[in-house]
C-alpha cells in the first residue's frame, strides 16, 4: 500500500477498501495533526479535529470528489481549525460576559443571591436531564454546533437533536421561572447563541 499513489488510494476508498484508508490515515495523520498544532493550543483538540476529518472521510467515501488528496485534506483541516477558533472565542467572550453579570449582580446582596441560584439551578438541571439531551444542549448552545453536526456527531436523526434541544430548553424555562429578569439578562447569549 505504501507505494500507491494517493490518486489509486482513493479509487480504493470508494470501494470500501480498509486497507486504503488505513494508509490514508497513516500516510497523513501526523501532518495535519502537526499543522493543526501550529493554531491551537490543545493537543487533545488537535487531536479530535483530525479524527473528524478521517471520520467524514470514510463516512462519505462514496460521494467524495477528490482530485487531490493532500490538498483536500489540509483544506478540511483549515475549515476545521476556523471553527474551533470560532467556538473558543465565542465561549471567551460568553466567560467574559457571565464574569461581568456575576460581578454586577455581586455588588448588592440580593443580586448575588440570584447569581448563585441560578448557577446552582443550571447545575441541578443539567445533573437530573438525560445524558442525550445534556450532550445535545452542551454541543448546540455550548459549542455552537449546529443540528445536522449534532446528528452526524451523535449518528442521530436532526428532528432528534431539535426535540432534545427543545426539551432541554422547556426545563431550563420552567425551572428559572422565578429568576425571569436575571434569567433574560445572563442566559440570552447561552439560548439565543
Amino acid at each position: 500500500m505504501t507505494l500507491l499513489s494517493d490518486e489509486i488510494l482513493v479509487k480504493m476508498l470508494k470501494a470500501d477498501d480498509h486497507a486504503a484508508f488505513r494508509e490514508i490515515y497513516k500516510r497523513y495523520w501526523k501532518s495535519l495533526f502537526l499543522a493543526a498544532q501550529r493554531k491551537l493550543k490543545s493537543e487533545e483538540t488537535c487531536e479530535e479535529l483530525v479524527q473528524n476529518i478521517f471520520l467524514a472521510i470514510w463516512e462519505k467515501r462514496d460521494t467524495l470528489l477528490i482530485e487531490n488528496l493532500r490538498g483536500y485534506l489540509f483544506s478540511a483541516l483549515k475549515y476545521q481549525v476556523v471553527d474551533q477558533l470560532r467556538r473558543e472565542l465565542l465561549a471567551e467572550k460568553y466567560s467574559g460576559f457571565l464574569q461581568a453579570k456575576e460581578e454586577q449582580y455581586e455588588e448588592t446582596p440580593e443580586g448575588a443571591l440570584h447569581f448563585r441560584d441560578i448557577s446552582a439551578i443550571f447545575e441541578s438541571i443539567f445533573a437530573q436531564l438525560p445524558a442525550k439531551t445534556s450532550r445535545v444542549f452542551h454541543l448546540s448552545r455550548i459549542e455552537h454546533k449546529s443540528t445536522k453536526e449534532i446528528a452526524a456527531l451523535l449518528d442521530i436523526p436532526e428532528r432528534t437533536v431539535e426535540y432534545h434541544i427543545t426539551q432541554s430548553l422547556k426545563i431550563l424555562r420552567r425551572q428559572l421561572s422565578d429568576f425571569l429578569p436575571l434569567w433574560i439578562i445572563v442566559c440570552y447569549k447561552l439560548l439565543n447563541g
